[in-house]
């Protein structure tokens, strides 16, 4: 009688990228030689010596991050006096209407 193992989610491949190469924690410091190379993570404070794969703080620094998006961001802004809808900076957006919140308190 044979047994079988199933494995929740799969398995971490070994082929897949290092995160810390992409991430905004990882600091890689690379030498001359192949095996002169230093990996610092600044969430845990401390030098990584093991190939990281998975990593639930991981934060790619090839994606804009939310404050960036914010600074390019358009408003969808409805003028019922004037009958129109149009698109304002988010930039305009905050100097007309100071006081008020760009997004509702649940998304930010």
């Amino acid at each position: 009688m044979s047994s079988r193992l199933k494995v929740l989610n799969g398995t971490r491949s070994a082929h897949s990228p290092r995160l810390c190469d992409t991430c905004q924690s990882g600091v890689v410091r690379r030498g001359a030689a192949e095996s002169d190379e230093h990996i610092y993570c600044l969430v845990t404070g401390r030098e990584v010596s093991t190939r990281i794969v998975e990593c639930n703080r991981y934060v790619d620094c090839n994606k804009p991050t939310l404050w960036d998006m914010r600074q390019i961001a358009w408003v969808l802004r409805t003028d019922s006096t004037r009958q129109q809808i149009g698109f304002i900076r988010a930039k305009e957006w905050e100097r007309k209407y100071a006081d008020e919140e760009l997004l509702p308190p649940h998304l930010e």
